[in-house]
Formats: C-alpha cells, structure tokens, sequence
C-alpha cells in the first residue's frame, strides 16, 4: 500500500509537469536541485554563496525561476560529487544520481534481504525508496554506506569502519554506530571509521578552506535545526521526528523536548539491551537502524530505506507472531502512511516507527522468548560476509 501511495505522488507530479517544473515553485527531483546547485556555485569558485541564504536562492532561481525556498544542507566532504554531477545538464545528472546510488544500495541490500520477499532489486521499490527517488535524496547512498559496514564489521573490520566514516556525507545518520561497536567492542571498526572521518575532514577543509566547515556547523546546522518546528510545512509531513509531532499537535517545546528525551532514552537502552545479550550483528545492525530515527529530533522519511528492510525482515520472518508483524507491516509503510495522517492533523509516523522498534526487540534472538546469545560466527551473521 505505500508505494502505491508514492507512485500518487508519481502521478500527481506529471499530471502538472510542464517545461522541467511541477506547478509554479518545484522542479523535477525536488531537493536534488541543492546537489546540483551546489555544485555549480562551487565550480564557479562562489562556494561561500552556500551559507549566504538569500545570495543561494537568488542563484538558484536565476537558472530554474521561482521556486520554494531551498538550502544547500550538506557537508563539505559532498562538494566534490556535488560538482561532478554539476557539470552534466539537471535532468541527466538527476538521472544519474539516482540510477547510480539506487544500483549501490541494492548490491548493498542483498545479503540483507528477506528471502520470502523477492528479488533484491525490489530493495529500490519499498515506500521509502520510491520517496527517496521522488525526493532526490541521499537515501540510497547513505543506506548503502551503512550496510556496507555492518556487513564487514565482523570479518574484515577495517573495511567496515571505512564504510562508516563516509557516513560523515550526512553524519547525524551515523550517531548510534559509535556506540553500538562501542558495546560489542569493535575497536578496529571505530578506530577505521575515526580515521575516515578525519581524514576527510582535513582533507575536505585543506581543499575547500576551513570557513566551509565553520559555515556548515554554525550556519547550515542552524537553519536544519530551524526546520524541527516545521509547523504546517509540506517537509514537516516527511518527518520521523517525535519533537516535530508533539510541535505540530500542541505547540509546547518542553513537551516536545521531553517526550523526544523519552523516547531517546529507551532506543539507547532497547540497543544497549540488545548488545550486551549479543544479538547477532544482522539483529544489531537493522535495530541500530531504526533506533537512530527514534533518537533524532530531525531526519526525514526518504532516509528510511534501511529501516524498511528491517520491517520487511521482522514481517517476513515465519517465527515472527501476529502482533509484530502487523507492528512492522505498518512500519514498512510508515513513510507513506505517516504522510497521510498527517496531512489530517495526526503525525504517526514516530509512532509507527515506536512500534517497529519494539517488533524488533521483541523478535530478537537476544531479547526474545528462547533467547540463546550469539556470537560473530553464527549462522544468521554468515551471510553477512558474502559479496
């Protein structure tokens, strides 16, 4: 049922598509154009327009005409692909990018996927990677970087932690994997994704100067930060955040602060649970996933598309019972279904995700009725160093 919603999505846009916009204020690939755009600022050596908000949208809109407000919300270690992908046309640098990353994270997936659930080239097809392709996001690229490392972190741990530390292209999305190898005592993997990140880092701040950073951090940041209070917003729609709901529905910042403290607080302690009875690294990597969300006052549905193979492994699973497969059933279509309610004033999408977290727990090895621990070379980790 939600991809079918998304492909509305799909459909309403090309009903109003004309001459590369849809309507009057969004163009084909939505937030792709920041990619592009970026790109072009930088390769014209104006790279200090990405932090001057007015000086950006000015630009940006002297090439595609009026449009909705945007931003350039990514790091510096982006730059260089933001400027490969700026020097093709819009239309087939879009194209492009979303063949590209969408062809990665299925290689990523495979060893992830379900077996009672298709070919793994249905991993680009769940609700949240048809919103990630209509959304022109990093979905893909960063779910792949993800999976990638949780795949290798047993047997080939520097390679794993590599993984990792590109992760810094959009770093809050990594916030839980330091302490999730932290518990199993990974500390090759975390000293290779601290070294990684680092090194660009440096490398990043050498090339393009030290004010990118600064202005990432200080200015970027803000304005992201700016976005939890998303009021009636279309991109509030999106958002996993429980902080943005309580937002939406009362208005009141302690409540919200304390409700998104809560609920932070037992994702850490359903993962720390999880690890320290030794879930398997697949059990441990999917609820990593889905505990990050929890624990974010900010990121959005179209980053859910490892969270989705997660439900569809929770869903899938016969040993699963009838509850939590309907708790993850939800959740598989949460990005979509949470988009709707809403849209009518009742934004669920936290919850959804709430439920899938407590699915996961409850369906783990670790956790679970029957539980027996597991070390790194059992057979539902074997798969996981398979290519």
């Amino acid at each position: 049922m939600g991809g079918g919603l998304v492909l509305l999505l799909f459909v309403r846009d090309t009903a109003v598509f004309a001459d590369g916009r849809i309507a009057d204020q969004v163009v084909w690939g939505r937030d792709f154009i920041n990619v592009w755009t970026g790109g072009k600022l930088l390769n014209a050596g104006h790279g200090a327009m990405l932090f001057d908000l007015p000086a950006y949208q000015h630009f940006q809109q002297s090439i595609f005409g009026p449009l909705n407000p945007h931003n350039y919300s990514y790091p510096p270690v982006t730059y260089p692909l933001a400027q490969l992908l700026a020097l093709l046309p819009y239309p087939v640098a879009l194209a492009l990018w979303m063949i590209a990353t969408g062809t990665l994270f299925v290689y990523a997936a495979r060893p992830w996927w379900p077996a009672g659930a298709g070919g793994a080239w249905l991993a680009v097809l769940t609700p949240a990677a048809l919103l990630n392709i209509w959304a022109g996001h990093y979905g893909f690229l960063v779910g792949a970087l993800f999976l990638l490392g949780w795949q290798n972190v047993d047997r080939r741990p520097v390679q794993a932690g590599i993984f990792f530390g590109l992760m810094l292209i959009k770093p809050h999305l990594a916030v839980l994997v330091p302490l999730a190898l932290v518990m199993r005592a990974k500390w090759l993997t975390i000293a290779s994704a601290a070294l990684t990140a680092a090194l660009l880092f440096i490398v990043s701040g050498l090339i393009y100067g030290w004010g990118a950073w600064a202005g990432f951090i200080f200015k970027t940041s803000a304005v992201q930060a700016g976005m939890i209070d998303a009021g009636t917003a279309f991109y509030g729609l999106m958002s996993t955040s429980l902080m943005t709901a309580a937002l939406r529905l009362s208005g009141n910042w302690p409540l919200a602060i304390v409700g998104q403290c809560l609920v932070a607080t037992a994702a850490i302690g359903g993962l720390a649970l999880a690890a320290r009875r030794g879930a398997s690294t697949r059990e441990l990597a999917l609820i990593t996933a889905t505990a990050t969300f929890l624990l974010l006052p900010y990121a959005f549905a179209y980053d859910l598309t490892v969270v989705a193979v997660a439900a569809l492994t929770v869903a899938t699973d016969p040993n699963t019972g009838r509850r939590a497969r309907l708790w993850a059933a939800l959740a598989f279509a949460a990005p979509t279904v949470g988009m709707l309610t809403a849209i009518v004033g009742i934004p669920l999408l936290p919850v959804l995700l709430t439920m899938l977290f407590v699915a996961q727990l409850q369906t783990c090895s670790a956790i679970g009725p029957g539980w027996r621990p597991r070390g790194p070379d059992s057979p539902s980790n074997s798969t996981l160093g398979a290519n």
